[in-house]
């Protein structure tokens, strides 16, 4: 017997109550993500005002000008230079167009503009077009995602200074998280019985141009994306939906070929053969596999030797009156004629270890002065110490777990399996840049949205009844083939 008497039992739905107020409420964490990332993006501002313009945010920002200038002369009544257009846009075809177009109206307000305001206009674009991609995303698949994408990439320190350069690659990154939200979009209205729209396809189409103009190296990604909604249409959808699903998919093709038609146009007519997107593809093979002792058709002169190979190839189409584009080809043969299996694999190897176990490898650009000549970078100090180390912690974490999470195919919800096949297969397309170009530790942030959307599906509750059966087999499908390309590419490497 006790005189203390014990304390009621709270009624259930009193206890329910207290446990939903413990909870965390996940539009809270995600408002907390993105206050510590526009913070994080403002306390390395200063780092990325001084950090000159480098390799090619040079050529990007040359052709920003001039197509400013074009605009002002066409808007004035004034002739416009097609020589200058195409020696600032197009000049030797390396590069696609889309990071000048970004840049555009930044040289249309402000025509001298400099280093500082280049700096805060991309840092300033980029964070729009990151939120807007998180909160597309957070509509269609849930908070979660969100959240992920601000933790990886949103608060990876050298991540964060990419944003604010010129390069492409992150753009075409934070682009492909629009993509990835489309499509999810897309199955969603064909989980629900209803056909696709015609208005679904044209926004794919134009985003997968997008992605292309910014990033050429994209275009098997294209390829996939189109090929995958085509099947994915023709096995969900039957009679007049089918129809419809067909033409959306056949308006998604239509506006990616019409965006990319001008373009292929002008660098076609420029070097008087087909090009698609740029002409690197001969050299870049020459360079990355083959002989460097003979890329032009025996040692090149000294310099920078992706100049050297074009201008060699120049000099000799003048020469023999070849077309310049069919010597690259020939010097690019040349160069390759040794070219084994195990050798190509074992450069692929190669570029794989640059363009995905470095991650830091650019982190000494951001320490080149601003008035310097020679861009020689200063010592590292603590604070790039810090940058280095907790960008390496953070990505080296997150791509054990997106490797998980492709590999390790779980019964999870609908949307969940899409997104997670998704990250799977874009990222395998992002993935063959190795195999055709030389790797460099400046690519993975185009590639950094997949690895947290492949990495936070281990987060998500398993949900037997809410799964796919075809499309866990699509995962396997998918895991599969990493595996056998990784293993592929070890066991027949010299």
């Amino acid at each position: 017997m006790t005189l203390v008497p014990a304390a009621p039992k709270p009624a259930p739905n009193a206890a329910r109550r207290t446990r939903r107020a413990w909870r965390v409420n996940p539009s809270a964490v995600v408002l907390v993500l993105v206050a510590a990332h526009v913070l994080l993006k403002l306390a390395l501002l200063p780092i990325a005002l001084r950090t000159p313009l480098q390799g090619d945010e040079v050529a990007y920002h040359a052709g920003a000008q001039a197509l400013a200038d074009a605009v002002r002369a066409f808007v004035s009544g004034h002739e416009i230079s097609g020589s200058e257009l195409q020696s600032a846009v197009i000049d030797r075809g390396w590069f696609m167009p889309g990071v000048s177009l970004t840049l555009t109206p930044l040289y249309l307000v402000a025509p001298d503009a400099g280093l500082e305001a280049a700096r805060l206009y991309v840092g300033v674009l980029t964070l729009v077009v990151f939120l807007l991609g998180v909160r597309a995303l957070a509509r269609v698949a849930g908070r979660k995602y969100a959240a992920a994408l601000l933790v990886f990439p949103g608060l990876v320190p050298l991540w964060v200074l990419f944003s604010y350069t010129s390069w492409g690659d992150l753009a075409a990154g934070l682009v492909l998280i629009l993509l990835v939200a489309a499509l999810v979009k897309v199955w969603r209205r064909l989980d629900g019985g209803e056909a696709v729209r015609i208005r679904d396809g044209a926004l794919v189409g134009l985003l997968l141009i997008s992605t292309l103009y910014l990033r050429s190296s994209v275009l098997p990604l294209v390829l996939a994306v189109l090929l995958l909604s085509v099947l994915t249409v023709v096995c969900r959808t039957r009679g007049a939906s089918l129809v419809r699903s067909l033409a959306s998919c056949a308006v998604a093709a239509a506006t990616f070929v019409t965006l990319l038609f001008p373009w292929s146009y002008a660098v076609s007519q420029t070097f008087g053969s087909p090009v698609t997107t740029t002409t690197t593809v001969p050299i870049s093979m020459a360079y990355a596999f083959g002989d460097h002792d003979e890329l032009c058709f025996g040692p090149c002169r000294g310099g920078n030797p992706w100049y050297a190979m074009t201008d060699y190839a120049a000099e000799v189409a003048e020469r023999t009156g070849q077309n310049e584009l069919e010597v690259q080809q020939e010097i690019s043969d040349h160069a390759l004629r040794d070219v084994t299996l195990g050798s190509y694999a074992a450069a692929v190897l190669d570029n794989f270890d640059r363009y995905v176990l470095d991650p830091t490898g650019f982190e000494p650009l951001f320490r080149v002065p601003a008035d310097t000549d020679d861009f020689v970078p200063r010592p590292p100090g603590p604070v790039s110490e810090t940058i280095v180390w907790t960008t390496k912690i953070v990505f080296f974490s997150v791509l054990g777990l997106a490797a998980l999470g492709i590999l390790l195919v779980r019964r999870l919800p609908r949307v969940a399996q899409v997104v997670a096949l998704l990250a799977g297969i874009l990222g395998g397309a992002l993935m063959s840049q190795p195999f055709v170009h030389v790797g460099s530790p400046r690519y993975w942030p185009v590639y950094a949205p997949m690895m947290a959307l492949a990495a936070v599906g281990l987060l998500v509750r398993s949900d037997a009844s809410a799964s796919s059966v075809w499309l866990r087999r699509l995962q396997i499908l998918v895991a599969v083939g990493w595996i056998a390309v990784l293993l592929g590419l070890a066991l027949v490497a010299d």
